[in-house]
């Protein structure tokens, strides 16, 4: 059977080609655990006054149980697919589309691997949470870059005003070593003949963000940080 993954980059294979690695950031055990102890929660609380019948007192219990577990599924679909010619990079799950973005749209030595502290990326920007940026309470590691606008990522033309810079900032979560996913985007980028953003990714190191404006430009490059105050 083939991946929700796989079934949303098909859709645009003739524009960025075949896949070829992908990368999720699903919720960890803690997460899983949470919204499990919250769903028998929310069920014993239902049977301090339950209903008349057997029937009404189980009905909240499964109620609780798709709104949770549709939430949970929601939340898992966030992926990075690597392709021939460019990135999905967003939600696979029911409903949801994942952006795509070009390797000719993505501003070469931009792509950088986080392996660490992924989560202080907004207080070390000052940039507010927006659609580019695919992480979640659970992120520790991921990629960053600067590419066309949410707009753009999906076939639209108008430009966003949310970056300062000539770009717009991308986040987006991975379970697996960020370091990589960047070396699968470098010889992605190389076989598609961006020479430029391949070589630049694949000299990237790894780096853990420190949360401090003052280190952004070495450690997010080509990302603006907004000032506050």
């Amino acid at each position: 059977m083939t991946s929700p993954a796989r079934r949303a980059a098909r859709r645009h294979e003739d524009e960025i080609g075949r896949v070829l690695a992908i990368h999720h950031d699903r919720p960890g055990p803690r997460t899983v655990i949470g919204f499990a102890a919250a769903w028998v929660l929310m069920s014993a609380l239902t049977f301090i006054a339950p209903g008349e019948t057997a029937l009404l007192a189980i009905v909240p219990t499964l109620a609780f149980l798709v709104i949770l577990g549709g939430i949970l599924v929601m939340l898992s679909g966030e992926r990075l697919i690597v392709c021939e010619r460019g990135l999905l990079i967003g939600s696979v799950a029911p409903f949801l589309t994942p952006y795509v973005l070009r390797y000719d749209q993505i501003a070469p030595g931009t792509i950088v691997p986080i392996s660490g502290g992924i989560r202080r990326y907004h207080r070390q920007t000052g940039l507010a949470p927006m659609p580019s940026s695919r992480i979640a309470w659970w992120s520790r590691r991921g990629i960053s870059l600067v590419g066309p606008s949410t707009g753009e990522a999906r076939g639209r033309r108008r430009r966003s005003a949310a970056s300062r810079d000539a770009g717009f900032p991308w986040l987006v979560g991975t379970r697996a070593p960020a370091e990589q996913a960047a070396a699968e985007i470098a010889r992605a980028a190389g076989a598609a003949g961006f020479v430029d953003l391949a070589r630049s990714t694949a000299s990237a190191p790894p780096r853990v963000l420190s949360g401090e404006p003052r280190d952004a430009p070495q450690q997010l490059p080509g990302v603006a940080v907004v000032r506050r105050g």
